[in-house]
C-alpha cells in the first residue's frame, strides 16, 4: 500500500505542474533603519495615479486604473485581516507601485531586481512594488495572491524589526496566508518525502540552501511546516511563535511555547506525518482537490489497464493491477514531462539586510 500511495503522490505532482505555470518571486528587505515611520519619497512617473485606500496607497499609470482600483479595494480588507491573523499591529500607510512595464519595476525600486522577481517588499520603508497584468503573463497566482504574500513580508518584517525574519517562518507565513497551494510545492515534498530527504528542523531554522533542488525543498518545506503547526497545536500557535521570536526569544524556546514540543520533538512529528502518509498533506490542501484527484486517477488507471491486457472493469479493485497502472502513468509522464531542474537564486543573508525572493 505505501507503493501505491507514492506512486499516487508523485503522479499528482506531475499532473499539477502541467497545468500550472512557474511563479515568480519577491524580495523582502528590511533595512536598519525604523521600520514604524511612513516613507512618502517613491520617486514616480510624472503623470500616474493615486488610489488612496485604507492601510495602503495604490500607485499606477493611468491605464492600470481599474487594477489599482481593485488593488486599493482588496487592500482595506486583506491588510487588517491578516494583521488579525499574524496578531501583529497594522503599521503605518503602505504604498503599493505596480509597475506598468519591466523596466519600471526593475527602475522605480531602491535596489536591485532579479529578471523573474514577481514582486517586492521592503519592510522598513513600507514599499510594495508590483507588476501590471499586461507583464504578468504566464504566472500561476493571482496579481491578490502575489500583493498578500508582500503585505504578510511588510508586516513580519516591521514586527521583527530590527531584527531580519527567519526565513522559514517569512516564506512559511507568506505562502500559507497567501494561499499559495501549488503544484511546485507538491512535488518538491513528494521528491523530498520518497527520497528521505527532507531537510531537518535544525538545518532549515538556520537559512535556506543558495540554489537547487535543496532550495526549491526549503520553500516548500517551510510552508507545509507553518501549515502544519496550525493544523496540529491550534490557530494561537502561529501567532504566539510569531511574537515569542519577534521579541528576541530564541528558537527552540520559541517553538516549546508555541506547540509545547522541543525543535526534535515536532521535527520528528511533522516528518512522520510526510513519510509514512504519501497523501496526508492535509495542511496544503483541501477535500476537494483530493476528489478531484480521484475523479482523475479512476479514467487513466482505466486506460492503463484496458490498453495492457484488456482486464474487466471488476478487476481495477485488485491493487496489483492498480499499482502497475499508475506505474506506466508515472512511467509515461516522466517521459514526456521530464523538465531541467528548476534553479534558484536565493542568497542567504544573516545582516539585517536579509534579502527574499519569492
Amino acid at each position: 500500500m505505501q507503493k501505491l500511495t507514492a506512486l499516487l503522490l508523485v503522479w499528482f505532482s506531475l499532473f499539477l505542474s502541467t497545468a500550472q505555470a512557474q511563479q515568480g518571486h519577491s524580495l523582502s528587505i528590511p533595512s536598519p533603519t525604523s521600520a514604524n515611520v511612513e516613507h512618502t519619497d517613491l520617486k514616480l512617473p510624472p503623470g500616474w495615479i493615486t488610489i488612496p485606500a485604507p492601510h495602503a496607497d495604490i500607485h499606477a499609470d493611468p491605464a492600470d486604473r481599474d487594477t489599482a482600483i481593485r488593488l486599493a479595494r482588496h487592500a482595506a480588507e486583506a491588510v487588517p485581516r491578516l494583521a488579525e491573523e499574524l496578531q501583529v499591529p497594522v503599521g503605518p500607510t503602505m504604498h503599493v507601485v505596480i509597475s506598468h512595464t519591466e523596466s519600471q519595476f526593475k527602475e522605480l525600486q531602491p535596489g536591485h531586481m532579479p529578471d523573474w522577481a514577481d514582486g517586492s517588499a521592503w519592510p522598513s520603508l513600507g514599499w510594495i512594488f508590483l507588476k501590471s497584468h499586461r507583464i504578468r503573463d504566464g504566472t500561476a497566482s493571482s496579481l491578490e495572491t502575489v500583493f498578500d504574500h508582500e503585505i504578510v513580508h511588510i508586516l513580519l518584517g516591521r514586527a521583527f524589526h530590527p531584527k531580519p525574519v527567519p526565513r522559514w517562518l517569512q516564506e512559511g507565513m507568506a505562502q500559507l496566508l497567501a494561499r499559495e497551494f501549488t503544484a511546485d510545492k507538491v512535488d518538491a515534498l513528494a521528491q523530498g518525502t520518497l527520497g528521505r530527504n527532507l531537510i531537518g528542523l535544525h538545518e532549515l531554522s538556520r537559512g535556506f540552501p543558495k540554489g537547487g533542488a535543496r532550495a526549491h525543498l526549503a520553500y516548500a518545506q517551510s510552508a507545509d511546516l507553518v501549515a502544519y503547526i496550525q493544523n496540529t497545536h491550534g490557530p494561537a500557535a502561529l501567532p504566539t511563535l510569531v511574537r515569542e521570536m519577534a521579541q528576541g526569544e530564541d528558537f527552540e524556546m520559541a517553538i516549546r511555547i508555541a506547540t509545547n514540543q522541543s525543535i526534535d520533538e515536532l521535527d520528528m512529528a511533522w516528518r512522520e506525518r510526510l513519510t509514512d502518509s504519501g497523501l496526508s498533506l492535509s495542511p496544503l490542501f483541501s477535500e476537494g482537490i483530493w476528489w478531484g484527484l480521484g475523479a482523475l486517477l479512476v479514467p487513466l488507471a482505466w486506460l492503463a489497464v484496458r490498453r495492457r491486457n484488456k482486464v474487466k472493469l471488476d478487476k481495477w479493485k485488485r491493487e496489483e493491477i492498480l499499482e502497475d497502472a499508475l506505474a506506466r502513468v508515472v512511467e509515461r509522464a516522466w517521459g514526456e514531462q521530464a523538465r531541467p531542474e528548476e534553479q534558484f537564486d536565493h542568497p542567504v543573508a544573516t545582516t539585517s539586510d536579509e534579502t527574499i525572493w519569492h
